[in-house]
């Protein structure tokens, strides 16, 4: 066996090993960035969900709950119409795929 041809044996190695680095890299970026989206959205959840709670809150100890209704009615339909499904779409799609 020549030397060039160990040298070319050596760098097919690198060159695979280069490309699995980049791999494994892009596989992690990816799997960051659905971590992300999800954990925003997660976020976005409870903060409407603290939100309503202290509407009715607001309402029930000031008993001026008229004018905490419609607010808090206009978010829970956000809560359970919109944010729900997306949340749980996000989630299932993110992190129920196969690897």
């Amino acid at each position: 066996m020549s030397d060039l041809d160990q040298a070319f044996r050596a760098t097919e190695k690198n060159v695979e090993q280069g490309l699995k680095a980049v791999e494994d890299y892009a596989q992690r970026l990816q799997t960051d960035d659905r971590s992300l989206i999800a954990k925003l959205l997660i976020c976005a959840f409870v903060a409407l969900i603290v939100l309503v709670v202290v509407i009715v809150a607001t309402g029930t100890v000031l008993q001026t709950w008229d004018k905490w209704v419609e607010p808090s009615k206009f978010f829970l339909g956000i809560l359970s119409s919109v944010l729900l499904p997306v949340v749980t779409l996000v989630i299932g799609y993110y992190f129920g795929k196969e690897k």
